[in-house]
């Protein structure tokens, strides 16, 4: 991997070495003699930068968008617009891409991760990789590995067999080691009952000594949980800073013989190329937004790629641009463009569905029937913060929203142990009871009109920023409209586990007659557009949905519009599954998961067929979550998630266990018809195939489509069993009436299965399928 000259090793100071193994804060490496601090931002759908509050930043499409697209060239263009946006944000490593599995669709990072599928995962992430790479911005892939839910994410146990892992779970890493990643983070869970940051099989054994990896592996942030075991298990970059287990505790460990001098160096030395090959000494420390018309024409590209038809009763879609559309929803307006936690960035210039559709002369009404908010939402208004700290440093600010989150000193002139005294007023816009709620890290105090209102003197920990924040408190205060209301927040200086964070929320009275009046709407209207779904509080990091139920009386308002308009159609604005007991009732569905800035633009125009989706279905969707292949094994018992399932995820199991879903993998629709024909397999000289199919476009229109292709096992192993593999896939683009000769090159490891301590084809037959999705196959043999 390594490809500029190392002139450091061995003349570096050990005080020096021991430095570079911690970050001194939230996103930096230390500056040592032979190398400037290394500067790393979130990812994995855009680059935020040092600040939740800093430049806006281009919003990428979430990684099981990407995965939807099928379309690993496509992607290498997204990773190359990353990498020229963390150029923009003077950041080196791109925390990203995600490329933990989909193992329930409840999980709460599902929308960062690609697929269900390990091939998929590592056809689009590896490409993902190139293009970040390619402008010398380095990935740290996450997180290795077994990271597939959040649920007690910081101590539970992924209990997984070694085939299954190796078949799976790690089968995305493997592939990313090959094709140059430069950096890997561990995943926060214990693996097999060992924290990952610390487990020595996972970390020299595999993912050095067998893969070749000369990368540097990075912890999670507070994913560290030792000293020696860590180094020696090859963990190089402790993270945030500063540290906690590293610094004076390294040179304990040294003098008391529990690691050596070549521990510290050679894991020094790794940090220092990678410094090097991101070329550290040429960049500065400006953080600006880029507003690069090139990254958002491909953000508007990917996102029309990833959407999923996935049903279109009559043609349906696409509708023409003279019909009245209701435009029905909570988000309906602005669409949600991005899951929670730290895939956040602040958008530029987003677009919205109201603006685009009118913009192309649609005469469209938005209603928004119902809210799906989890809290409520931060107030806004005029306030005042003054930050204080224990040197007796005072500095004061000036904002419009009563939402905080700090991972580094505040501002300049504060120490990182701070606390805060904010105060103002907003005005409120209708009388009545209005709702307020409060969480925060640590302790705080909410008063409202000179009354408190919260008291949070005992702090709580684990359901809101990260895991290390409060519930929310809510209560209800009577306002008038017109008269300031008084908010002032007290938040003490106090130790903190490196977020502090507070929250005041307020939220008005909610008009009797949304409901009524988004039906209403419905029925006037020539075109019903619904759109649904989940936004980021329900998909984020730190915590899992508990249903795939839609939030809210969305299911409700969905099958009262039906009732009154024929012509519904329903956009599911969502990163992961949804139920859809509806689905009968409407005449067209589109997934269009978090697409990014670009949301509205892209959805006007596949709904009046400016351009067709041209996505297909990365996992599996269920009729009922009860079908799914972890829902007996998933949470676990708290400190322990075993994977029963074992080889069985996603389109595997519905296939094994003849279980019908409510959409398979694979699945989608376009404006055209395809027919696959004149199939034929031909045996290649290293032990793979090549698969060739025609792709006949019997449509109207020219189109899209995704050519599948899953092998099969018919043989006598005793540990095999007739499961299909998805193995590769090509995404033509076929003229009106024509035909296009498609191949899909299936390598020898298509075949491999770990058996025995390594990679095998086992005796037997091993069929090719080749179809549009998974439950739409035709066997190819030899």
């Amino acid at each position: 991997m390594t490809d500029l000259p190392d002139t450091s090793t061995n003349r570096r100071p050990i005080d020096e070495s021991i430095a570079l193994l911690a970050g001194v804060d939230t996103w930096h490496t230390a500056a040592v003699s032979d190398s400037p601090p290394i500067r790393m931002s979130d990812g994995p759908a855009g680059v935020r930068g040092t600040s939740w509050e800093g430049p806006s930043s281009a919003s990428f499409p979430c990684g099981t968008a990407l995965g939807a697209t099928f379309d690993p060239d496509l992607v290498e263009l997204v990773g190359r617009a990353l990498g020229r946006e963390a150029h923009g944000k003077s950041a080196h490593v791109l925390l990203a891409p995600t490329v933990n599995l989909h193992r329930t669709p409840i999980g709460g990072r599902n929308f960062e991760c690609m697929s269900e599928d390990p091939e998929l995962t590592a056809n689009i992430s590896d490409a993902y990789v190139r293009g970040v790479q390619s402008e010398r911005v380095a990935c740290c892939i996450k997180h290795f590995v077994g990271n597939d839910t959040e649920f007690n994410r910081l101590t539970i146990s992924s209990d997984i067999d070694e085939r299954v892992l190796r078949e799976l779970y790690l089968y995305p890493f493997e592939r990313a080691v090959a094709a140059g990643v430069r950096s890997i983070m561990t995943g926060y869970n214990r693996l097999n009952g060992l924290f990952c940051s610390e487990s020595e099989w996972l970390l020299r054994d595999v993912l050095r000594a067998e893969w070749g990896f000369d990368g540097v592996v990075c912890s999670d942030w507070f994913g560290t949980h030792s000293t020696a075991a860590a180094l020696r298990a090859g963990l190089d970059i402790e993270m945030p800073g500063p540290t906690r287990f590293r610094g004076d505790l390294i040179r304990q460990a040294l003098d008391a013989g529990e690691i050596t001098d070549d521990h510290i160096t050679r894991a020094a030395d790794r940090i220092v190329e990678l410094g090097r090959w991101a070329r550290v000494t040429e960049t500065g420390t400006d953080e600006v937004s880029l507003h690069d018309l090139e990254t958002r024409q491909l953000l508007h590209r990917v996102a029309m790629s990833s959407f999923v038809l996935l049903q279109n009763t009559d043609a349906m879609l696409p509708i023409r641009s003279d019909r009245t559309v209701a435009l029905i929803g909570p988000s309906a307006s602005t669409g949600r463009l991005q899951g929670g936690g730290s895939a956040k960035v602040s958008p530029e210039e987003p677009s919205g569905i109201t603006d685009a559709l009118q913009a192309r002369g649609v005469d469209v009404h938005w209603e928004r029937g119902c809210h799906i908010d989890r809290t409520v939402p931060a107030a806004s208004g005029e306030f005042t913060v003054e930050y204080f700290d224990d040197d007796g440093n005072v500095v004061t600010d000036h904002v419009q929203s009563l939402g905080f989150l700090w991972q580094q000193n505040p501002t300049d002139g504060i120490a990182w142990r701070f606390g805060a005294r904010i105060s103002g007023s907003f005005v409120p816009d209708v009388s009545g009871e209005w709702e307020f709620g409060f969480r925060a890290v640590g302790r705080a105090k909410l008063v409202v009109d000179g009354a408190v209102a919260f008291d949070l003197t005992e702090p709580e920990t684990g359901e809101s920023f990260f895991g290390f924040g409060s519930r929310e408190h809510t209560a209800s205060v009577s306002l008038t409209v017109g008269t300031p209301c008084r908010v002032e927040i007290d938040y003490p200086i106090a130790d903190h586990p490196g977020i502090r964070a507070v929250v005041a929320g307020a939220r008005a009275p909610e008009p009797a007659d949304l409901f009524p009046d988004a039906v209403a709407s419905a029925g006037r209207a020539d075109v019903a557009v619904v759109v649904v779904g989940t936004n980021d509080e329900w998909e984020s990091e730190a915590e899992d949905r508990t249903t795939i139920d839609l939030p809210g009386r969305q299911n409700e308002l969905v099958a009262a519009v039906a009732a009154v308009n024929s012509n519904t159609v329903v956009i599911v604005n969502a990163g992961s599954p949804v139920s859809m007991p509806w689905l009968g009732d409407v005449a067209a569905v589109m997934q269009i998961w978090f697409p990014g800035g670009l949301l509205g633009a892209a959805v006007a125009d596949v709904l009046l067929g400016e351009a067709e989706p041209t996505g297909r279905l990365p996992v599996t969707f269920p009729k009922q979550l009860s079908d799914t292949p972890a829902f007996a094994f998933y949470p676990g018992d708290g400190e322990h998630a075993v994977y029963g399932e074992g080889l069985l995820i996603g389109h595997r199991w519905y296939d094994t266990h003849h279980i019908e879903p409510l959409f398979p993998f694979g699945h989608g629709l376009g404006y055209t018809t395809f027919d696959l024909s004149n199939h034929h397999i031909r045996q290649l000289d290293d032990g793979g195939v090549d698969v060739s199919v025609d792709v006949i476009n019997s449509g109207r229109r020219d189109g899209t489509t995704v050519v599948q292709a899953y092998v099969g096992y018919d043989g006598e192993h005793p540990e095999m069993a007739p499961t299909r593999r998805f193995a590769g896939s090509a995404k033509p683009l076929v003229a009106a009436g024509s035909t296009e000769r498609v191949t899909i090159r299936l390598p020898r490891r298509a075949f491999e299965s770990w058996l025995d301590g390594g990679w095998v084809v086992p005796e037997g037959r091993h069929p090719v399928f080749v179809g549009l999705s998974s439950r739409s196959l035709t066997r190819v043999d030899l």
